[in-house]
Order: C-alpha cells, then sequence, then structure tokens
C-alpha cells in the first residue's frame, strides 16, 4: 500500500496554556487556554506551596500524526509548579514514515520561579516521537524541569528495537541562548552510547542567576543514588544532571533527588 492508497486515519491536535500572574501578592490564574485533547486541572497544592497546573492528555496516549502544543508561563515575581496527570504513552506508528509532534514552551519572568515536574514518557516498540521544549528565563528568575524518557515496556518484557525519539531541549536567558541539547535514538537502544542495559534516561535542568549552590547540593545529592548512574554539571551557568539506569530505579531515584532537592514532596499525581 503506498502513501496516495493509505486509509486516512483520524488524528488528535491538541493544545494548551497556562498564565500564573502574582495579584494582590499571591500567585493566581491569569490565563488559560485549551483544546482536546489537552486539558488542565487545578488541585489544591499543600499548604506554603504555590499553585500547580496539571497537565492531562485526555485521549491516553499519543501516536504518529498527532501533535500537542503546551505552554506555561510564570509572570515576573510570580510562582507555579506544573506536572502531568500520569505517565504519557507514545504508541507503535501506523507508519514507519510517520511520527507525532509535541511542542512544550515555558517562560518565568523576572523574580519569578518555575519548576516543571511532568512524568515519564513512555515510548513503546516502534513509535516515532519528535519533541521539542523551550525555556525561556528573565534575568532573575529561576526553573527547574525534568524529563525522563523510558525506552519500551520492559515490564511486558517489550525492547526498544525500532523506531525513534527525537527529545530536544533549549535554554535562553534574558532572550540568548544559553544550552541546548537532544537525544536521538533511532533503531535500537544505543548499548554503545552509554545506555547499556538501561531503558531509562531522566534529565534535571536547572537555571538560577547564581547556580553554582544549586550545582553543588545536586552534586551532593546525586553521588549517593542507588541503582542508576547519575551525574551532573554546568554549562554556561545552566545545571545538567542526568540519571540513567531501569526504568523503575530511574523514577525512584528521580523522586528522591528532586524531593530532597527541592526541599518538598513532589506533586501528588505522582504518587497516586
Amino acid at each position: 500500500m503506498n502513501a496516495s492508497t493509505r486509509p486516512r486515519l483520524q488524528r488528535a491536535s491538541g493544545e494548551s496554556r497556562v498564565v500564573f500572574a502574582l495579584r494582590d501578592g499571591q500567585t493566581r490564574l491569569a490565563d488559560l487556554y485549551q483544546r482536546d485533547p489537552c486539558r488542565i486541572l487545578f488541585p489544591d497544592p499543600e499548604p506554603g506551596d504555590p499553585p500547580e497546573a496539571i497537565l492531562v492528555t485526555t485521549s491516553g496516549g499519543v501516536t504518529d500524526g498527532d501533535r500537542l502544543k503546551m505552554a506555561v508561563e510564570v509572570g515576573p515575581e510570580a510562582h507555579g509548579v506544573a506536572a502531568t496527570q500520569a505517565a504519557e504513552k507514545i504508541y507503535r506508528a501506523a507508519h514507519v514514515s510517520g511520527h507525532c509532534d509535541i511542542d512544550v514552551a515555558v517562560a518565568v519572568g523576572a523574580g519569578g520561579s518555575l519548576d516543571w515536574l511532568p512524568q515519564e514518557t513512555i515510548v513503546f516498540e516502534g513509535a516515532r516521537l519528535k519533541r521539542r521544549s523551550v525555556a525561556d528565563v528573565a534575568p532573575g528568575g529561576s526553573f527547574l524541569g525534568c524529563e525522563m524518557v523510558v525506552l519500551g515496556r520492559a515490564a511486558s518484557g517489550e525492547r526498544f528495537t525500532g523506531g525513534l525519539v527525537l527529545d530536544a531541549w533549549s535554554v535562553r536567558r534574558g532572550g540568548h541562548l544559553a544550552w541546548t541539547d537532544a537525544l536521538r535514538v533511532e533503531g535500537a537502544t544505543p548499548a554503545g552510547a552509554g545506555f547499556r542495559d538501561a531503558n531509562a534516561l531522566a534529565t534535571v535542568i536547572g537555571v538560577w542567576d547564581a547556580p553554582e549552590p544549586h550545582f553543588e547540593r545536586a552534586r551532593a545529592l546525586l553521588e549517593g543514588a542507588e541503582a542508576v548512574r547519575a551525574g551532573v554539571t554546568l554549562v554556561n551557568g545552566v545545571m545538567v544532571a542526568r540519571l540513567l539506569g531501569e526504568a523503575t530505579a530511574v523514577r525512584t531515584a528521580v523522586i528522591r533527588f528532586l524531593t530532597a532537592f527541592r526541599g518538598r514532596r513532589l506533586p501528588r499525581v505522582w504518587h497516586i
């Protein structure tokens, strides 16, 4: 069957945008837009914690041809947390020439802070994902983000031997590019690129005006990481930490690290 005779499959084109701003001395919801299958929930945060936006994909997963756009903005002096309700599932592509697109844009104003804490993205065997994430952080603002990619469903005996993962990150400071990086896996998990038997990789990114104390704290915490390989570095003032290993071990290590590093529990959706 060639491209001209393939059946036309229904695909999703969703979008969400949430903006937090400081009003009357408190961070409040300033703007909200959502289009199926993207939705945003606002649970009550723990006492003393900033407001939370929980992103939901109501379709239950993503596959080739789907296009999702998500944006989170925190204004000057405001503080917010964004997470996902559950792990995002990327299903096997119907066509080897297709892929799904996910675009994430986060922005933090001067004196503001945002913790971007989505749960893991599980890429099924034969799935094809292209994701681009951009963080634009104003001087005086701070950002802490974490993304975890799981290749295949090892608990079901599945390994990632075919498909595509192109996961790109960029950080901009004051409108200028400070750091960019991309993970590309096409075909089998790249054992020769350091993965060995690992099927999960978590990346933690931190941006502050004075990053060195945060870097030293992260390094001390990761030295005690168990059952995973972990490390942290500073690149152009951007802290980048990596945790690599088996999916369950990486998730456990990420929860421990972020809880200790932030000094508070992760959003409740992480513990359900």
